[in-house]
């Protein structure tokens, strides 16, 4: 079986990065640097207290229902209803308590979820140029080449001095997919491309590098393919002098075969850089994540050496959220290295839920494995399956090589997998194997997941709700790409993107990822996509922009795909997801009930986060309430 890694543009899900810089990123050496002079950190204790008053939903087993009050203690949830039983219970437990008592509207729900995120790539490459279109949680209006142009001229004459001493301009997260396309009437509609040539007219003297969103494409101007091929004897081997390299690369550097030598030809200076950031990234992503009401994280992606980053840093700085992971999984021989599975009964930081298969690329990124070729150029295009067999790299049935891998895993390892599917085409395999490998006397509650599961039919979600097997929907694929897809890439078939109704309707748990960094952090966000399906890039009025107003699902729905049903699909209901007696006492507090709005869209991801607690300690506190925060609690 021949194992392609498609350049999935923004699809983070797995990426060629990390392998080519881990001698670089993760030796000891690096780890102790970072680790130097720092001490390990003391948990703080949970208080204990009894919050009541305002709007308070618990979720206990999904629903919604309020109660009056509910108890906290070591950590954990003891008590919910009335505020006199649960008064009585704290009593009659000999348990000392403040009482915080919640304004009118203020809500109280248990932490939101992101469970398909990828932490530490994000970390590692937080010091590069952003060059994404995201602003915060919308979208940028002037996102074009000409945009791009103006960041990089204003960051290079803000660091002058160290261009000057030999440093590259290194920057992340480019979107052609989010730039103005072409729509060709009767042709074949244009995305915008990146190539040495545009390159060199944004910067000509200085190396350029720039990564897409993905981790999987690079662009490089002039300056910088003259630094790789220098560098790289395998290149001037493989090339007959600089100018074959150019003309056969243009400047779009593909996958492990073309971004090595460019990684490898980057000052060394500024790769250790990035793992020396690694620290203070991560701290930013979990205080953005926490400022955002999140106390839940799945790494939908972990390797070892991302994992003793991850640990590291944990020992040293307070966990303010909770982690779990997906552990990737690439080829046969990762598979057969696998332990058994051992089912997970409680929390430990960064446990191991899933295995993670990635079967294609992204539709976004014109690799995403489909059925029919996509509308726009390149010609004939169908994409990429990542698991083709050699001499048939377009399968139309799932390959062999595919099928014992998924045995090999979830049959023979008994793991639970999340399979990265986002064609059509990858979607059907994905159900098929899960059928011919998995169904055979399986339990069907194992929470084997689709991860993305973009395109899919009510025939597809008929098979899905047989096998047991839920989607989680990267929802931004609607809000922030809806556009583009109904215009340039699928446009009729646009219709079938994330039908979250269907699959609601069907008995389907669903939940709602951001595959972070791909799409901003932000359950609210994500929730109110779902909500209302406006295609955030269209000009005109929003509610002429609706894309499948039919999937659009009820906010109680939303509600439960990024908390409860979230929890479940990361093998993490028994102690997240809802704030049931014994649960962990992680929780969000809210300016206003977000089911009880009168309008969703650009409102519903921009309610004020007040507090978020983890395990009774708060770990994000809203700046216009501090002040206050005292005048709100009593001793009982």
């Amino acid at each position: 079986m021949e194992t392609q890694h498609v350049a999935c543009t923004h699809c983070a899900c797995h990426n060629p990065m990390w392998k080519i810089l881990e001698e670089d990123l993760f030796n000891p050496g690096i780890l102790s640097k970072i680790t130097s002079g720092i001490e390990r950190m003391t948990e703080p204790q949970g208080a204990s207290m009894l919050i009541c008053g305002g709007i308070i939903r618990p979720l206990i087993d999904g629903d919604m229902a309020t109660v009056e009050a509910i108890g906290i203690h070591k950590g954990k949830v003891v008590a919910t209803g009335s505020k006199e039983s649960v008064t009585a219970f704290m009593n009659s437990n000999g348990i000392q308590f403040t009482v915080k008592q919640l304004e009118d509207k203020q809500t109280l729900l248990p932490g939101l979820i992101e469970p398909h995120v990828h932490i530490v790539p994000t970390a590692l490459l937080k010091g590069w140029l952003d060059l994404g279109r995201f602003d915060g949680q919308v979208l940028r209006p002037d996102y074009n080449p000409q945009w791009l142009k103006g960041q990089v001229t204003r960051h290079v004459k803000e660091h002058k001095l160290k261009y000057d001493l030999g440093s590259w301009i290194l920057g992340r997260e480019v979107d052609p997919a989010l730039m103005p396309f072409q729509v060709n009437p009767g042709g074949l509609n244009e995305l915008v491309t990146f190539d040495c040539t545009t390159l060199d007219a944004i910067e000509a003297g200085i190396p350029l590098l720039l990564l897409s969103a993905s981790m999987h494409t690079m662009y490089a101007n002039t300056k910088a393919l003259e630094k790789i091929y220098s560098s790289s004897k395998e290149l001037q081997q493989q090339y007959a002098n600089f100018d074959a390299y150019k003309a056969a690369t243009n400047g779009q550097l593909q996958e492990e075969e073309g971004m090595a030598p460019a990684m490898k030809a980057i000052p060394k200076l500024q790769i250790v850089e990035m793992a020396l950031g690694s620290f203070e990234h991560l701290t930013q992503i979990f205080e953005e994540a926490n400022s955002r009401g999140v106390t839940f994280m799945y790494d939908a992606g972990m390797t070892s050496q991302l994992k003793t980053l991850l640990d590291a840093y944990l020992l040293f700085h307070q966990k303010k959220v909770r982690i779990g992971a997906a552990q990737i999984c690439a080829t046969q021989q990762d598979a057969d290295n696998l332990p058994a599975y051992q089912p997970v009964t409680e929390y430990q930081d960064v446990y191991y839920g899933n295995i993670k298969l990635v079967s294609d690329g992204s539709n976004q990124g014109l690799t995403g494995y489909q059925s029919e070729a996509y509308c726009c150029a390149p010609a004939d295009n169908f994409g990429l399956f990542n698991f083709a067999e050699a001499g048939d790299p377009h399968p139309t049935t799932p390959p062999p090589g595919y099928n014992a891998l998924v045995n090999t895993i979830s049959v023979q390892k008994g793991w639970p997998l999340m399979i990265h599917a986002n064609g059509d085409l990858a979607v059907q395999f994905a159900i098929d194997v899960y059928a011919s490998t998995i169904m055979p006397g399986a339990d069907t509650t194992k929470r084997n997941r689709i991860e993305h599961c973009s395109i899919l039919s009510a025939a597809q979600i008929a098979e899905m709700k047989r096998l047991g097997v839920p989607p989680s929907f990267l929802i931004g694929h609607v809000g922030y790409w809806g556009y583009a897809f109904k215009e340039a890439i699928f446009e009729e078939k646009s219709e079938l993107l994330d039908p979250c109704k269907s699959a609601l309707d069907a008995g389907l748990r669903i939940s709602l990822h951001s595959d972070y960094q791909v799409s901003p952090l932000g359950p609210l966000r994500m929730m109110e996509q779902s909500i209302t399906r406006v295609m955030e890039a269209a000009p005109g009025n929003p509610n002429d922009n609706v894309l499948t107003p039919a999937e659009r699902i009820t906010p109680e729905q939303a509600l439960r795909a990024v908390t409860h049903d979230a929890a479940w699909q990361c093998h993490a209901d028994e102690w997240a997801g809802s704030l049931k007696t014994g649960h962990f006492a992680d929780f969000v507090i809210l300016e206003h009930d977000p089911l009880s709005l009168n309008e969703y869209y650009m409102v519903l991801r921009n309610i004020p986060v007040l507090e978020t607690w983890k395990g009774g300690v708060a770990v994000y506190t809203h700046h216009a309430i501090t002040a206050n925060a005292e005048n709100k609690m009593v001793t009982a």
